[in-house]
C-alpha cells in the first residue's frame, strides 16, 4: 500500500518552523510534530507503506493523518507534485507581506502615510517589483495584501497579481479608495479565478468627500461596494473617526448595511504631518476617540446590533454572532510578559513600502525612522528577514523596552501594558522608538479597559443580550 499527500498539502519549513504543513489554496498552515512530519515524508505516493519503516507509535500517527483528511491510500505507486515536497526556508516564517505596490494616488486625502496626493515615494519599476515578487516566493511568502497609495493607478498591475499568483501566493485582501472599481476589473478579477476581501475607506456620510480631498469620493465608494457585493466580494470599510464627522456614525453604518457592506473598523486619524497641517481642528487624541467610542457600544446593542462586525480599533470589536471582545493589546499583569515580543504581528507579517522599505507596519512610514530600516533592493529580502535592523526590532522583547525605558519599567500598569505600540510611540510626543506610548499610558492609568467591560455589561443587560464578555 501506498499513501500519498492529498493534492490541496505542501510541506514547507522556515528558520525556527521548520516542519508545517500548507493547505491551498488559502495557505493555512499547520504546525506538525516531530512525529507528524517524519509520516508525512513518507507519504510521498512512491513509498510504501507501513512496511518496515513504521513502529507502532508512527502507524498510529499515520492514521491520524488519514483521519485529519492529509494523507490517502493508494494501490501503485502515484508520484506527487513536484510543488508538494518539502522545501525549506533559511529565513524566518512571515506569513503575509503587505505592499504598497505604488505611491502614487487620483485623490487627496488629509491624513495620508505615505503622503500620496504628492507621490513622494514613487513606486519601483516593473523589473524592480517582478523581482520583488520572486523573492517573496524564494521565502516562502504566503500571503501578499495590495495597498498603494491607490494600486489600481498602477498601470501594470495585473502583470504583477499574475506573478504573485503563479507562484501560488494567496491575495488576501485590497485596499483601494473604489473611485476606478467598475465592470471591467470585476472581470479580471473573475478571469483569475479570484476574490480578494476589499477594503475601502468610507470616511461618515457628507464627510467623506472632504476628507479624501475629491469631489463625488463619498458616491464613488457607495457604488463601489455595492457593485462589489453584488459580485460576490466580501468587503469590508474603514472609517477615519474625528471630531467633525463623529456624530455621522450610526448615518454612516446604515449607508453602508444598505451597499451590502457588514464589516467596519473605525479609527482615530493618525497624527501623520499632513493631518496635522489639514485637520481644520477635527484632530482628536487617542483617550479622546477612546471616551467617544465609549456611548456607541450601548447604541450598537440598542439598534439591534445593525451590522455584523463593528470594531472601534485599538478599543473594541462588537459583533452581531458572537461575544464582544476587547481589543487593546494586554497582558496577564504578570512577569511573564517579559519575554513577549515588543509587537506579535511584525513575528508574521511586514510591511514594504512604494520604494521597496522594509518596515514593521505601515505606520511606520510616517516617521523619518524608516529611514533605518532596509531597501528590498540593496540588502534583498531573505537578508532582511534574517538579520539587521529589521530583525533587531522584530526580536525585541518587552523587557528589553523596559530596561531602555525608565518611565515604563517603574510604571504600575507596566505588565498590562507591555510598553504599548511603538509606531504610536514614534508619532507621539517623544518620537522615540523605545519610548513611552503616550495613547496607552492614558488608557490604563485613566481606567478605560474596566470602563469598556462596564459598558458591554450594561448593554448586555438593558437590552437582554447575551455578549459572553
Amino acid at each position: 500500500m501506498f499513501y500519498r499527500l492529498k493534492s490541496n498539502y505542501i510541506l514547507r519549513g522556515w528558520n525556527g518552523m521548520p516542519w508545517v504543513l500548507v493547505r491551498r489554496p488559502e495557505n493555512a498552515i499547520k504546525n506538525l510534530s516531530q512525529e507528524q512530519f517524519q509520516v508525512l515524508l513518507l507519504c510521498d505516493g512512491e513509498t510504501e507503506l507501513p512496511g518496515g519503516l513504521l513502529n507502532d507509535s508512527l502507524n498510529e500517527t499515520l492514521r491520524e493523518c488519514e483521519s485529519e483528511g492529509w494523507v490517502g491510500p493508494c494501490e501503485k505507486s502515484v508520484p506527487m507534485d513536484d510543488d508538494q515536497y518539502y522545501r525549506y526556508y533559511s529565513n524566518r516564517y512571515v506569513k503575509m507581506v503587505f505592499w504598497s505596490v505604488t505611491g502614487r494616488c487620483n485623490y487627496r486625502c488629509r491624513h495620508c502615510y505615505v503622503d500620496g496626493p504628492d507621490g513622494k515615494l514613487g513606486e519601483m519599476s516593473t523589473e524592480q517589483a517582478m523581482d520583488l515578487i520572486d523573492q517573496m516566493a524564494g521565502c516562502g511568502v504566503l500571503r501578499v495584501d495590495l495597498t498603494g497609495g491607490e494600486l489600481f493607478v498602477r498601470k501594470d498591475l495585473w502583470q504583477l497579481i499574475d506573478r504573485i499568483l503563479s507562484y501560488k501566493m494567496t491575495i488576501g485582501q485590497i485596499y483601494t479608495n473604489g473611485w476606478l472599481v467598475n465592470e471591467e476589473l470585476i472581470e479580471q478579477f473573475e478571469l483569475r479565478g479570484i476574490k480578494p476581501n476589499v477594503q475601502i475607506s468610507f470616511d461618515g456620510v457628507g464627510w467623506h468627500d472632504w476628507m479624501r480631498g475629491v469631489s463625488g469620493a463619498e458616491k464613488a465608494a457607495l457604488r463601489a461596494f455595492r457593485l462589489l457585493h453584488e459580485h460576490g466580494f466580501k468587503t469590508n470599510a474603514a472609517m477615519c473617526i474625528h471630531r467633525g464627522n463623529l456624530h455621522t456614525l450610526p448615518q454612516t453604518v446604515e449607508a453602508l448595511k444598505a451597499v451590502g457592506v457588514d464589516d467596519l473598523k473605525v479609527s482615530t486619524v493618525d497624527m501623520t504631518d499632513l493631518w496635522r497641517c489639514n485637520s481644520q481642528g477635527n484632530e482628536m487624541t487617542r483617550e479622546e476617540y477612546t471616551r467617544a467610542m465609549l456611548p456607541y457600544i450601548d447604541w450598537y446593542y440598542k439598534a439591534g446590533r445593525p451590522i455584523k462586525r463593528l470594531e472601534f480599533g485599538g478599543v473594541v470589536e462588537l459583533r452581531s454572532d458572537g461575544p464582544a471582545e476587547l481589543k487593546v493589546r494586554h497582558y496577564d499583569g504578570t512577569e511573564k510578559c517579559l519575554d513577549c515580543y515588543l509587537c506579535g504581528i511584525t513575528r508574521w507579517a511586514c510591511y514594504i513600502t512604494p520604494e521597496g522599505r522594509l518596515l514593521p507596519c505601515m505606520p511606520m512610514a510616517s516617521s523619518p525612522e524608516q529611514n533605518r530600516f532596509p531597501l528590498v533592493q540593496d540588502i534583498g529580502l531573505k537578508q532582511g528577514l534574517s538579520g539587521g535592523y529589521y530583525m533587531r526590532f522584530v526580536n525585541g522583547r518587552i523587557r528589553d523596552l523596559l530596561a531602555a525605558n525608565p518611565e515604563c519599567n517603574a510604571c504600575a500598569y507596566r505588565y498590562k501594558c507591555g510598553g504599548g505600540c511603538r509606531a504610536s510611540a514614534l508619532a507621539g510626543p517623544d518620537k522615540n522608538l523605545m519610548g513611552c506610548d503616550r495613547e496607552m499610558c492614558a488608557f490604563w492609568k485613566n481606567g478605560y479597559e474596566e470602563r469598556i467591560l462596564q459598558a458591554i455589561q450594561e448593554a448586555e443587560a438593558k437590552y437582554g443580550v447575551s455578549t459572553g464578555a
